[in-house]
């Protein structure tokens, strides 16, 4: 097993939940004695779970079991013991510290000076410890339009004759395999192919409702029709509620597909994965939700319906089949695209637009310790960092008044701060086709290795009381209402005063999740003043938040305000988080607190809004065998020389350019808000 946090898969017609021995003999296993990890009793439907104990030692054979309660509650038959070793070895990188990769961009030159994983198989012609990984779509299939009536051909086909051979179907792919509206749905897509130079067309797919087959046949025949069990699904076949998903036929059209069936994961697991890899290293697996290409990717699905016990389904089934996926090609390297998952049963995932420059604070720290636990788990992971400066790269053109250069020194700065033993870092995103022309030669110099965590280098605050100015009554929640809930506040449940956990005073806010279809949004109505600038303060303690955004405060319905927001995820003590706004001629709006799309429980304390700009600065740094990295991250408002402060350095360093020149040899160094310094200590 090549990860230090492996997942334990198993399979079982029934379960409610699990419990997972692990030992280093199967007599200790048998006697529940000297067990390596016991994850005691935890409720889940999915089969899953990945390692959460002490460290595995490489080279050592472990022996583990799952205990299985069914949806009875029963307890089943232990199934028999099975073992596995660990055999974690490290990652090599072709540049002095960091690994690279770009997904589509270069060529094999490119990848043979700069790369260390590739989505190009001729990389590995040029440099053979190239990884090389392949694009594969797990969630959808492409079909000739019905109207040029060519044949199914690529994994279509493939599907389709794998079908027949399983006796599934005589000819062709079973509806049950693809997924479907519930409901009447408008779509708007681009017609022909997912191109900028396509139109985009709105188009109404049909809902599926079986209570509309009375009688069973597969389709809604006339009589049916005219009195319909559910007017809002008015397909009369199936096929007719099939979603799609980048474009609109023809020449061909292209469905997202019901991962949860079993015969379809057979077929991914062991047919058209182990084809795709042929002669790579790993796949890269894009996922989608089955709901994306509907208004608000909110569409009601009939495989998944994404609210009550079920919600989590499709994760679910994306997670087991990943899993035999892994079974069948336990060699290869196995990503995703960002889809959140716990946990996850592939090797790692990919974020695109990772960080950027124009990221706040609260954001850009979650981002930095996300990635700093799932490499602690041993996740792969390609982050990408979203430059903002050049209209071809940045999906949205240029968004803030910095150089190039600043840009540059940010985006690998900040991913210094988070680089471990399975980080890759690329540059640049959509359209891939021009990304390398701005991979700069700083990546190139030798800075060693991390000494240590990231640590913070500086807090500056520029206020030490806020409590007399806070124009929110009750920001505090010390008093509560006759209903038990914070006065003044419009709560959402599920909301609760906690009088243990807490910031100051008496009370603090909890929140509490089961799963990501949360949205409770508390809100508090202040009128301001117009045209003023403002600063929102507020604390919150998070454990185990996982999903996206996660825990948030923000303004809200103030006009002509851009929008902001304070997010915590993952677990962390208590945190304080600043964010400045300015109204416009109307100053009327909200103030807002909520957990969103997550699970797991985070406090709320202390949630002040004072007139003025009074931005706690924050400055990260981190120590490697050979420099420093210093970084300053944007905490809203001006980018300019005012908003300078100046760190004394620990010795001599000279500071990187992006074109890889050294500057001048310094003690101190002097940054704005949203920048950056990569140091590389001076030699005598």
């Amino acid at each position: 097993v090549h990860d230090p946090c492996p997942e334990f898969y198993w399979v079982t017609p029934s379960q409610s939940a699990y419990r997972i021995r692990v030992a280093r003999s199967q007599a200790d296993l048998v006697a529940g004695k000297a067990l390596v990890w016991d994850s005691g009793k935890v409720e889940s439907l999915l089969p899953i779970a990945e390692y959460a104990g002490p460290p595995l030692e490489n080279g050592v054979t472990f022996h583990w079991t799952v205990q299985i309660w069914d949806t009875a509650e029963q307890s089943l038959p232990l199934p028999p013991a099975q073992t596995f070793r660990l055999d974690v070895q490290p990652m090599p990188h072709h540049l002095p510290t960091i690994r690279t990769f770009i997904n589509f961009g270069g060529n094999a030159a490119f990848a043979r000076d700069w790369l260390d994983l590739s989505f190009r198989k001729e990389a590995k012609e040029l440099r053979k410890s190239v990884l090389t990984t392949r694009y594969g779509l797990i969630c959808t299939l492409l079909l000739p339009h019905p109207s040029t009536g060519k044949p199914l051909s690529g994994k279509a086909k493939a599907l389709a004759d794998f079908c027949v051979a399983e006796g599934l179907t005589t000819a062709g792919i079973p509806e049950e395999m693809f997924c479907h509206f519930a409901v009447d749905t408008k779509v708007n897509l681009h017609l022909g192919a997912e191109r900028a130079a396509n139109p985009r067309i709105t188009r109404l797919c049909r809902g599926w409702d079986p209570r509309n087959d009375r009688n069973g046949d597969g389709r809604v025949d006339d009589d049916e029709a005219g009195r319909l069990v559910s007017p809002e699904a008015t397909a009369r076949r199936p096929e007719q509620s099939r979603i799609p998903i980048y474009f609109w036929g023809p020449p061909r059209d292209d469905f997202v597909m019901n991962v949860g069936h079993p015969s379809y994961q057979k077929f991914m697991a062991t047919i058209w994965a182990p084809q795709l890899c042929a002669g790579y290293d790993g796949i890269y697996f894009d996922t989608v939700p089955p709901d994306v290409a509907g208004p608000g990717r909110s569409a009601k699905v009939v495989e998944y319906p994404r609210v009550g016990k079920g919600h989590d389904k499709w994760l679910r089934d994306l997670q087991m089949m990943f899993a035999q996926i892994k079974i069948a090609m336990p060699g290869k390297l196995i990503t995703g695209n960002c889809w959140n998952a716990d946990p996850m049963a592939n090797d790692g995932r990919q974020s695109e637009g990772w960080q950027s420059l124009d990221r706040s604070l609260g954001h850009w720290r979650a981002g930095i310790d996300q990635a700093i636990e799932l490499d602690r788990r041993g996740k792969v992971q390609l982050i990408q960092y979203n430059p903002i400066f050049d209209a071809e790269l940045a999906e949205f053109g240029p968004k803030l008044p910095v150089t190039q250069e600043r840009d540059k020194l940010y985006g690998l700065a900040t991913y210094l701060l988070a680089h471990g033993r399975f980080t890759y870092f690329g540059f640049g995103r959509h359209p891939y086709a021009g990304v390398t022309k701005t991979w700069f030669k700083a990546m190139r110099h030798d800075l060693g290795t991390p000494v240590g965590a990231y640590y913070m280098l500086a807090d500056i605050d520029p206020v030490k009381d806020l409590d007399t100015t806070n124009l929110l009554p009750n920001g505090d929640f010390e008093i509560p209402d006759v209903e038990g809930n914070p006065a003044k506040w419009t709560t959402a449940e599920p909301i609760e005063l906690d009088p243990v956990v807490k910031h100051g005073g008496k009370w603090a806010v909890r929140i509490t999740s089961k799963g990501p279809s949360i949205n409770n949004i508390n809100k508090l109505h202040v009128r301001l003043k117009p045209n003023t600038d403002y600063t929102l303060v507020a604390w919150a303690k998070v454990d185990r938040v996982q999903g996206e955004p996660g825990a948030q405060v923000y303004p809200y319905d103030f006009d002509g305000v851009k929008p902001g927001m304070m997010t915590w995820t993952g677990t962390r003590d208590w945190s304080e988080q600043r964010l400045t706004f300015t109204t416009k001629d109307d100053p009327d709006g909200r103030i807002n607190f909520r957990l969103y799309g997550a699970k797991g429980t985070v406090w709320f304390d202390d949630i002040r809004l004072v007139e003025g700009i009074t931005v706690r600065q924050q400055v990260f740094a981190r120590k490697y065998t050979k420099g420093l990295v210093i970084v300053k991250p944007n905490v809203g408002g001006s980018f300019g020389k005012e908003t300078a402060s100046t760190h004394a350095l620990d010795g001599t360093f000279r500071p990187l350019s992006a074109d890889g020149s050294r500057g001048n040899p310094v003690r101190k160094v002097t940054l704005r808000n949203g920048e950056a310094a990569i140091l590389e200590r001076a030699t005598p």
